[in-house]
């Protein structure tokens, strides 16, 4: 029985093709705006997630800025003068003893414009330690990582990210400058796994953290990495270094945080964007969704007769109306089915040809299925039963 009533339904919005297209384009750009953006979402959420996991499970954050308890971070704070200083990281590495024995990382934002003759590039430069491949997860491509030396000497060296390397058509041993600064490029390097909400790492330049402290004239920093003792101590690495700086600058004037709690705060934020984006969607289906309501009542008067007739012949109402309301899903389905085609196919182009890598996920698909089969129903259900009440007599006479 259902079979029937599916090639019915099937046979029945054939015979229109061109107005049964026109009443689907609103059902497949809202399928398609809510599969393609959450895939995007759900993509760059999975960049990020393995770009935190890859730091570790025992590496600590401290960032300038007050946090406030159950509040997400204050961005504003990112932007002002740095709360930490050099002598924080000397006070860590000497007070606190539940840290990793290998020594405590730290970076300095560098403001300027890189350039090599006519080239230039706003690249990011900041000023790292010996860490800083490990801190960046960075690959050397050629020459060599900053060394003791380089921050003991404030050595006047520079190493590139492929993209500025490329941008400034710089190679090992040129000369490149940093406002007045003339640095050698001593090293280049890639980070893969650079998470397209993060451009500064997508376009980066490292140069020794001491001579970023004499560039910028201040012992500011603005990122500090350390490591507990092992994955077991990190909470109370955590407490012990938020008692520390507390107890220096007398202030919890500075964050503390885990990778996991800055993984957090981002999926809250790409659940605000999936809240957003099935909400601009859901327009789309409202609109369409009338539309369909619209043309399934035009239906309904058009098959006025053959209505008359299958009540004359014992169909019941609930037969009359269940084939409308078929009739409106299979509608609505026929529109998600080209909108996730469409979605999937703008994915793969943007895989191959950009940055981002959309992840098509089970939970997108059933939640556009979801909203298909909730837009057939609900405005299908008006002109069904508006089908399955009319007079059989009244029908049969119908011209």
């Amino acid at each position: 029985m259902l079979l029937d009533s599916l090639r019915f339904a099937l046979r029945s919005l054939w015979a229109n093709k061109m107005r049964s297209f026109l009443t689907l384009l609103g059902v497949i750009i809202g399928i398609y705006a809510v599969v393609a953006l959450l895939s995007i979402a759900r993509g760059v959420q999975r960049q990020t997630t393995d770009i935190v996991e890859g730091f570790g499970p025992t590496v600590i954050m401290v960032l300038p800025g007050e946090q406030i308890e159950g509040q997400q971070i204050n961005m504003a704070s990112q932007f002002a003068p740095s709360t930490i200083f050099v002598d924080d990281v000397e006070y860590l590495d000497e007070k606190a003893d539940l840290l990793d024995s290998s020594g405590t990382n730290y970076a300095v934002f560098v403001g300027g414009v890189l350039r090599k003759g006519e080239k230039k590039s706003a690249g990011f430069t900041v000023g790292a330690t010996t860490g800083f491949k490990e801190l960046f997860k960075a690959d050397i491509v050629s020459g060599r990582n900053v060394t003791q030396e380089d921050l003991d000497t404030k050595a006047r060296v520079i190493f590139l990210d492929k993209k500025v390397k490329e941008t400034l058509g710089a190679e090992l041993g040129d000369k490149v400058f940093l406002g007045q600064y003339e640095l050698e490029v001593a090293g280049t390097f890639e980070i893969k796994n650079a998470s397209i909400m993060d451009q500064g790492t997508n376009n980066l330049a490292i140069i020794p953290a001491t001579l970023a402290s004499e560039i910028n004239q201040s012992k500011q920093v603005n990122r500090v990495i350390v490591k507990a003792k092992d994955a077991d101590s990190v909470e109370a690495a955590k407490d012990q270094i938020t008692s520390l700086l507390k107890e220096k600058h007398g202030a919890a004037d500075f964050t503390v945080m885990l990778p996991a709690d800055m993984l957090d705060m981002f999926n809250e934020i790409t659940n605000i964007m999936t809240y957003l984006i099935v909400g601009i969607a859901s327009i789309s289906l409202l609109v369409s969704g009338i539309g369909i309501s619209n043309i399934m009542l035009v239906t309904v008067t058009e098959r006025t007769k053959e209505i008359g007739i299958r009540k004359a012949v014992g169909a019941t109402e609930w037969a009359i109306m269940s084939q409308f309301l078929i009739e409106s899903v299979m509608l609505t389905m026929i529109g998600v089915a080209i909108g996730v085609g469409l979605a999937a196919l703008v994915n793969v182009f943007l895989a191959k040809f950009s940055p981002l890598q959309p992840v098509l996920t089970w939970d997108t698909l059933g939640l556009a299925l979801g909203m298909g089969v909730l837009t057939g129903i609900v405005f299908g259900l008006f002109p069904a039963w508006r089908a399955a009440r009319k007079n059989p007599v009244e029908a049969l006479r119908f011209e």
